[in-house]
């Protein structure tokens, strides 16, 4: 399908909603193409068919800024518009018209740091029956565009039950303050007495200042065995989302800024942003259960 027959498609999949005149305008085609177009079409069922559903699936595209695969625009269709709708059928309507989600790349950060006699009791087991007893903590970086600053710091805390992201804190440097001030987050979030916090082997995590911090929290530390980076997967698959989704909805150019849209970014991954394994956000999962 040619690029005109794309914008053609998109103009009728909207045309119950707004004007003919007002969707030309947005497009590099012509009315009376797009007239000629649709007399050309007439008796195709199929495409009709898919026409109808491409105007939700555009819909739900458009509001997650491109960054919703089949997956998570099937459980929104769901969700959202009581469609129950296969995997293949929207991947088919999606490569038909030209609907290409964001792809991220998974990369993994490796720490070979001894870390003494500190057990991996989380053991790659990511799943928690509630809220508050497993969490997984991390720092990484966004990179600084305007100003002296090169990079701007993140620390996240996630809870595993349902992939909340619980407290984060930013700063100009990964120094252990960083890590604190995202533990103080934690406390006043709360948690279940003798909780899991797991991490990788960080300087910051190996530091007998926060080793002596999560006991009086009377937290239970645990820790990635040496050099593996999938022993701490659930935190590290947050951060690969939020470099890479965060530059669709904002382009953050200075430390300011950056924290911006870090912060708005977390707001809509825990309240908005579908998880496939969950079918909803995590907060609207946390909420459901309870």
């Amino acid at each position: 399908m040619n690029d005109k027959e794309v914008q053609y498609a998109f103009i009728h999949a909207n045309s119950k909603q707004y004007p003919i005149s007002r969707i030309v305008d947005i497009t590099n085609v012509s009315r009376a193409g797009y007239y000629k177009w649709l007399n050309r079409k007439g008796g195709n069922e199929q495409d009709k068919k898919d026409e109808e559903l491409l105007s939700y699936i555009l819909k739900i595209f458009e509001e997650h800024k491109g960054i919703y695969g089949r997956r998570r625009i099937k459980i929104e269709l769901e969700n959202e518009y009581k469609l129950q709708v296969n995997e293949k059928r929207i991947s088919r309507i999606m490569k038909k018209y030209g609907l290409q989600c964001k792809i991220r790349r998974k990369r993994f950060k490796h720490r070979p740091q001894p870390h003494g006699n500190i057990p991996n009791l989380l053991n790659r087991n990511f799943k928690a029956i509630k809220p508050g007893i497993k969490f997984a903590i991390d720092i990484t970086y966004v990179p600084v565009k305007k100003g002296p600053q090169k990079w701007e710091y993140v620390c996240a805390i996630k809870d595993l039950y349902n992939g909340e992201i619980v407290s984060q804190a930013m700063g100009s440097s990964q120094e252990l303050k960083l890590v604190h001030r995202a533990l103080d987050g934690l406390k006043k979030k709360g948690y279940v007495k003798g909780a899991i916090l797991h991490s990788d082997q960080g300087f910051q995590f190996t530091h007998h200042g926060y080793i002596n911090r999560l006991k009086r929290m009377d937290i239970t530390q645990s820790m990635s065995r040496r050099g593996n980076c999938w022993d701490n997967a659930c935190i590290e698959n947050f951060f690969g989302h939020l470099k890479n989704e965060m530059y669709q909805f904002t382009e953050p150019e200075t430390p300011i800024e950056i924290r911006e849209a870090v912060d708005s970014y977390i707001h809509y991954y825990n309240n908005k942003r579908v998880q496939t394994k969950l079918k909803m956000s995590p907060i609207q999962y946390r909420v459901n259960a309870a």
